[in-house]
């Protein structure tokens, strides 16, 4: 009987015990949750190596090896959020990773480098699987031992959350980390299964979660629905579901005033797309805000671009080499510069040049200021000084009242400054209204249904997705945008395919000494393509046709030439002329229009 009584008591006080604890919070759920998931990715890590050494049959191999890979896309987007710099060394490019700063070049490693070892015609090198995986064993396990210290809030978890969508559609759908095994569309599919177990943590805080919820039943029903990699329409992917989906979470969060992050950044923190048309912050990699633009100083800035004083010789400007009309480049196979000379490389257009990590073919400048500065000092460009430019501010009365307009906290006319100026200008030069950005905005009219076409293959079977990323269609890497990418292409002299000659320019080979860099140009963006020809850092193809038509072979690898660190796949992409007129077409949709 006293046994029986205790029990009761023991159970009263249990009973009251959790009555009285704290309601446990989603944030606090969704840690859990990814705990778990990484447990999972650990053991299966952990069997996969097992199984490797092994030496098991081809397939059962590639079966194994994809299982892995979908637990990975399971923990990706707090395991990217939280670790970016260790998820690289679990599902980074297979390309070396060089560290300038520190005069080192990191061996890639972990599921790509795996991926192509397996996925291969070739004798699997068992030695370098054994290796690779171990490595990628120590690195899921750092995450597990890291996040031990994390603390994670609501905010947090809808920042990730939005990311993985933006991730998904830039990187995922392309086949950016799938390209030996092409199983990017099953992982897409388990990225939102994986969202959609993370927002039912919110299921009681979002005031519109079951239209979320729906939302994202939709997008997975509609993936499971398109198998075909090179068939998958991503237009309407994109623009009929996940758009909405992302569109959706913004208004649950502001609903249920969740903080969005501030996060200084490329990509702003509190938009509900990639494709909203202030989504990008350009002053985002300015060093101090004291440099934040003006109208005043944009259009000191304007003044300066065009003013011919500020050359050596008087006769040249910005504008003689990046104009208006050809979006802002300027026609030319390669540039004119001082005393009427050509230079050694094509003008790119300066349009979008802020929302990169840095500046010229070669990655050189830092920042809009520096390339500034260093155009007009450079001896085979402008010939000029920025001392003798702030001179000609300080002694002109329209330009010394304009600066005053523009810097009114200044006491003397600095050359610093000028730059600045001259840099506010380039900033705002980011109009995002082209037909594909009304597109992505709900205007279904804006493209042409080969445009539409255009757009899936660009994306998908032409790879040109993989490193001209949407929306920016430049090198700068979703969904952070933290980094400029640039590529080793092998590069001819002109469009004969037959009789190809490699171009001897070595690109950042010139200041970066690591042989990884030799012939490695930033990529550029495509946005306004149709006005920039001809193309290329040495002008070398004169039509959009024959740039295709270059990385339908390959590139220079693919043309049989000598490029052993070639960042393109050699491998032919077997484009249908009907394929390279629509992703030219749609190429052309990216020009924007007159504001």
């Amino acid at each position: 009987m006293k046994n029986i009584v205790f029990a009761i008591f023991a159970g009263i006080v249990v009973f009251a015990i959790h009555s009285c604890a704290p309601e446990r919070q989603p944030h606090e759920w969704v840690y859990e949750k990814f705990v778990s998931d990484l447990d999972s990715l650990i053991l299966m890590n952990d069997a996969f190596l097992k199984r490797v050494k092994s030496k098991p049959a081809s397939a059962t191999l590639r079966q194994d090896f994809l299982k892995l890979r979908i637990q990975f896309k399971k923990t990706e987007a707090f395991a990217e959020y939280f670790f970016p710099t260790t998820v690289r060394m679990i599902n980074g490019a297979p390309l070396d990773e060089i560290e300038d700063e520190e005069n080192a070049v990191f061996e890639p490693g972990g599921l790509q480098v795996i991926e192509e070892l397996i996925f291969t015609d070739e004798p699997v090198d068992q030695e370098e699987l054994v290796r690779h995986t171990r490595k990628m064993q120590v690195n899921v396990k750092r995450i597990k031992m890291l996040w031990v210290d994390i603390r994670i809030t609501d905010s947090h978890v809808m920042d990730a959350l939005r990311l993985e969508m933006f991730r998904l559609i830039s990187l995922g759908i392309s086949g950016f980390d799938t390209p030996a095994s092409g199983n990017a569309l099953a992982e897409s599919e388990v990225v939102l299964q994986s969202f959609q177990h993370y927002t039912q943590f919110y299921k009681s805080k979002l005031p519109a979660y079951v239209a979320l919820d729906s939302i994202t039943n939709g997008a997975i029903a509609f993936l499971k629905q398109n198998k075909d990699f090179n068939a998958f329409d991503r237009a309407a992917f994109i623009s009929d579901h996940i758009n909405p989906l992302c569109r959706s979470l913004y208004k649950n969060q502001e609903l249920a005033a969740i903080p969005f992050m501030n996060s200084h950044k490329l990509l702003k923190g509190n938009v509900a797309t990639i494709f909203d048309k202030n989504a990008f912050d350009p002053e985002a990699l300015l060093s101090d805000s004291k440099f934040s633009a003006t109208a005043d100083r944009i259009a000191l800035g304007k003044s300066l671009f065009y003013d011919s004083r500020i050359s050596g010789d008087g006769k040249t400007n910005c504008g003689s080499c990046h104009q208006p009309e050809k979006a802002y480049a300027d026609g030319l196979k390669t540039s004119k510069g001082f005393d009427s000379k050509f230079v050694s490389r094509n003008a790119p257009s300066i349009m979008y040049a802020s929302l990169q990590q840095a500046l010229f073919y070669d990655l050189r400048a830092p920042s809009l200021e520096d390339q500034a500065a260093d155009v007009i000092h450079n001896k085979l460009e402008m010939h000029g000084s920025m001392d003798e430019v702030a001179k000609l501010v300080a002694t002109d009365a329209d330009y010394r009242r304009d600066f005053k307009k523009a810097y009114p906290e200044l006491d003397s006319i600095r050359p610093v400054y000028i730059q600045n100026a001259m840099a506010t200008f380039v900033r705002s030069l980011n109009p995002f209204n082209s037909p594909f950005d009304k597109f992505m905005r709900g205007d279904k009219k804006a493209l042409t249904g080969d445009q539409v076409a255009g757009f899936n293959v660009f994306m998908g079977k032409a790879k040109c997705g993989t490193c001209h990323f949407v929306p920016l269609f430049n090198g700068t890497v979703p969904p952070d945008y933290q980094r400029t990418e640039s590529e080793v292409l092998g590069v001819t002299v002109n469009a004969q395919w037959k009789n190809p000659v490699l171009d001897k320019d070595p690109g950042r080979g010139v200041h970066d000494q690591f042989p990884q860099w030799k012939n490695a140009f930033k990529t550029s963006s495509v946005r306004n393509i149709s006005k920039t020809a001809p193309y290329m850092h040495n002008g070398a193809f004169a039509t959009l046709q024959e740039v295709m038509e270059f990385y339908n072979e390959g590139g220079g690898a693919g043309l049989g030439l000598d490029v052993p660190n070639q960042t393109l796949a050699p491998d032919k992409l077997n484009l249908t002329e009907n394929e390279i007129a629509s992703v030219i077409s749609f190429m052309e949709a990216l020009t924007d229009a007159p504001e």
